[in-house]
């Protein structure tokens, strides 16, 4: 083994103090020198650890007394530990690998978060036990209305009209009255809307009902689509898919202290949830093939999304909507109407 001097640093124990000196290989033994040749200190190859060296970054080497030398020379290797650290440093300085990675790393979060995960949640949905997705409706119910809800202002027979068209319209599509349930609210925030629930309650705001006062058929439309959202499990689908990768992404970065609030709490989420573009579109489907089948049209829904429409461009004004087909996972509202008014059933 070489003994000629490697040049660098000596850092006394647990200390940043440090002095130039330089370093002598003999075989198994190695020793360190200041520049007045006065031996600072000595110690076998086996008492030595060797940090695994980076490109760009010098090999440092660490004494069982805390002490460390740093090589002068960035590029210099110990003769000793070429073989153990021969291989990584190689992928290290590969060019192609290190763009490889930096493609391939992206694409492979591309496809766990977009394509794996959302998977895997269209199977887990039926894993959920009921008493679980009805607390986290109610509960999710119960954070929407401190911050966004306010009482119903809307008349009790107003209220009482559309609840009785709601159970008609459940019982025809035999589904259960207990599971869906339609509740009013007053809402600056959500203004004239309507959502569902994971658990099936659907909410309907003062503003929706006095937008589609005049046309009962776009309201019930709008009804249907919410429906559609729980019959597809999107909420839950969505809750799991936000959870699963709130866990990727704590498992790559070291952050897993966080994760079983977040797993718990989904459900409190639901204010920054946005449906997909697929699942808008489920929805859809589900709406104007339930309208056709209780005897309505398939306008109804498209009536129904160009009076939502023409309610926001009204409220924010115009926008260019070329912008929104590529800022949002949303099919645009005109997409959408044209869809349900070409529908043709199958």
């Amino acid at each position: 083994m070489s003994n000629y001097p490697i040049f660098g640093c000596y850092y006394y124990p647990n200390s940043s103090q440090h002095i130039k000196s330089y370093a002598h290989l003999s075989h198994e033994q190695i020793t360190l020198v200041d520049s007045e040749n006065t031996t600072l200190l000595a110690s076998t190859i086996d008492n030595c650890q060797l940090d695994s060296p980076l490109p760009g970054m010098a090999s440092e080497l660490n004494f069982a007394d805390g002490g460390r030398f740093i090589p002068q020379d960035v590029e210099f290797r110990w003769p000793f530990a070429l073989k153990e650290h021969g291989l990584s440093e190689r992928l290290e300085k590969n060019k192609i690998l290190i763009v490889a990675s930096v493609l391939l790393i992206p694409l492979l979060l591309w496809l766990i978060l977009y394509r794996l995960i959302p998977s895997v949640a269209v199977y887990s949905v039926n894993l959920a036990p009921a008493s679980t997705i009805e607390t986290m409706g109610e509960q999710t119910l119960s954070v929407i209305e401190k911050v966004a809800l306010e009482p119903s202002q809307l008349s009790t027979n107003k209220q009482s009209e559309i609840q009785q068209q709601w159970r008609l319209m459940l019982n025809s599509l035999n589904l259960d009255s207990a599971k869906f349930r339609l509740s009013f609210y007053q809402s600056d925030y959500f203004s004239a809307n309507a959502f569902a629930l994971p658990n099936g309650r659907v909410v309907v705001t003062d503003e929706l009902v006095d937008l589609l006062k005049n046309d009962p058929d776009a309201l019930r439309a709008i009804l249907l689509h919410e429906i559609g959202h729980v019959q597809h499990h999107h909420s839950i689908r969505l809750a799991a898919q936000a959870a699963a990768s709130t866990v990727v992404f704590a498992v790559i970065f070291g952050d897993l202290e966080g994760i079983l609030e977040v797993v718990l709490g989904s459900g409190s989420s639901f204010l920054q949830q946005a449906f997909s573009r697929d699942m808008e579109q489920e929805a859809d489907v589900y709406a104007i093939k339930n309208l056709l089948k209780l005897g309505y049209s398939n306008h109804d829904f498209a009536d129904a999304i160009e009076a939502l429409e023409n309610n926001l461009q009204a409220q924010e004004g115009s926008y260019d909507d070329t912008w929104l087909k590529y800022l949002s996972t949303h099919p645009s509202s005109q997409e959408r109407i044209e869809y349900a008014r070409q529908y043709k059933p199958q």
